[in-house]
């Protein structure tokens, strides 16, 4: 409340309060009288540390209608004010649009920094955006467990060290490993903003993996096998606007199986060694990553694997298109569709696309399937009971913890995919297909836990219960 006070007797009187630095944004002091009325001197005013402001110089007219004249960015204690202000898409000079706030709210939020996030300005004709975020905690050992590929008999458990937002600008940095089901160790780290202007990205891997084979066709009639990966991966990418991104990706993949057998590698030695090459776009118009209510999400990915090292020669295509439709308030149509295409004349089994592990189609739940070539296409209706809201828990006594954003959501669905080899067609009659409802439970830090009841197209009923949006 003090904070605020201060901003807007700033405001009001157009004084500079005492001890504060006036920066002037592309223009020396000396010039600042010059300058012509056509070309407002934006300038920027550190607020007691936890923010800054940024506004365009007085106005000669105010406008009819309330006009942003600036921003301001207030507790963010770690997180650099350009990290939080590049996700809002309103600029100065705009008048202020109610469907823009929320849009840039959920922008916000959804950068996974903060426990809260709110939007509001004074009533005045030329006003100022004070976006207002509690900020979460972002170093910390990360006690890890978890289920595999949705399967609540898979389980797995281990420990790392995350950094979510190294210089408080988003750059993250993971090191940890799991043991239990399909163990892994894993070492990151990404940049969502390098080179300034440039607006470009990056992301380092090194991976290591035991994954219980998923192959029905490696497995063949004796007892399972394991695969074991290495991987050391980079991709660079730029950020077009704020929805929109291209990248080119790269990766040596080296995998060994437990046990050797015909076909489960195309070496016959038992392991593969190949050159990973890719290029990817993605357009990303979202509220919410972790729930998304309107917007729209679309991606591609081409790769060639098998790039003049080893014994793999494939081509690898993907495409995801997700489209969110509010119909009223909060009740949105949700609906996807994506395939899965492999080509070359020498795709390992373990490059197969799957239907009962990430990806699964509600009312063959359970059912496994495998092919060369995936797709499939979902629908689901959204429905609020207990529209998404903040509580503060003033039990908890660590602050990070403390703001819990919690909702209710109903939900009608229907699935529909399948698998296929090169030399197949699929049949629109023979895909699996589902149907049902459930609730959705909207938990802090972004957790979704879904219970649903699905049907398939003989009528036979399952219980769902899964965490994570279905899409």
């Amino acid at each position: 409340m003090k904070q605020r006070f201060f901003f807007l007797v700033f405001m009001v009187t157009g004084l500079i309060l005492p001890g504060q630095d006036v920066l002037l944004l592309g223009q020396q002091v000396d010039s600042l009288a010059s300058t012509p009325d056509s070309m407002p001197v934006p300038r920027s005013v550190p607020l007691a540390g936890t923010g800054t402001l940024v506004t365009d110089g007085d106005s000669l007219a105010p406008p009819a209608a309330p006009v942003i004249a600036g921003f301001a960015v207030l507790g963010n204690r770690v997180t650099q004010p350009e990290t939080i202000l590049r996700e809002v898409t309103l600029h100065v000079g705009d008048t202020i649009n109610l469907e823009e706030i929320e849009f840039a709210k959920s922008r916000i939020y959804s950068l996974g920094l903060f426990n809260r996030v709110e939007i509001t300005w004074p009533p005045m004709d030329s006003t100022i955006l004070l976006i207002e975020v509690d900020e979460r905690w972002y170093l910390y050992p990360v006690p890890m467990f978890g289920i595999v590929d949705r399967n609540w008999d898979h389980w797995y458990y281990g420990i790392g060290v995350k950094h979510e937002n190294f210089r408080g600008r988003n750059e993250k940095i993971f090191a940890g490993f799991v043991l239990g089901y399909n163990p892994w160790v894993s070492l990151s780290y990404s940049n969502p903003w390098i080179f300034g202007d440039d607006q470009l990205f990056t992301q380092t891997g090194f991976a290591w993996s035991r994954v219980e084979n998923k192959s029905m066709q490696s497995r063949g009639e004796g007892p399972n096998f394991d695969e074991i990966h290495y991987s050391v991966s980079q991709m660079l990418g730029k950020r077009l606007d704020p929805f929109r991104s291209v990248w080119l990706y790269g990766a040596y993949n080296y995998l060994e199986v437990s046990e050797n057998r015909t076909g489960r590698t195309i070496n016959d030695m038992g392991i593969d060694r190949y050159l990973t090459v890719g290029f990817g776009a993605s357009h990303d118009t979202r509220n919410l990553a972790e729930y998304p209510t309107s917007g729209i999400y679309g991606s591609i990915y081409v790769a060639k694997k098998g790039f003049g090292i080893g014994a793999v020669d494939m081509m690898s295509y993907h495409a995801d298109v997700r489209v969110y439709k509010p119909l009223y308030k909060d009740l949105s149509l949700a609906l996807r569709a994506f395939t899965r295409l492999s080509s070359g004349p020498a795709i390992p089994n373990y490059e197969h696309h799957f239907f009962g592990f990430s990806e699964r189609i509600r009312g063959h739940f359970f059912e496994e399937l495998e092919g060369e070539n995936a797709g499939g296409a979902f629908i689901e209706l959204r429905i609020p009971i207990v529209p998404r809201l903040y509580v503060t828990v003033p039990e908890v006594p660590i602050r990070q913890f403390a703001t819990w954003k919690l909702g209710l959501y109903a939900a009608i669905f229907g699935d529909i995919g399948t698998v296929w080899d090169k030399d197949e067609r699929p049949e629109f009659a023979d895909m699996p297909r589902g149907y049902g409802a459930g609730l959705h439970f909207l938990l802090p830090y972004g957790i979704v836990l879904r219970i649903d009841r699905a049907w398939n197209e003989s009528r036979r009923g399952e219980w769902i219960i899964d965490v994570g949006v279905a899409f």
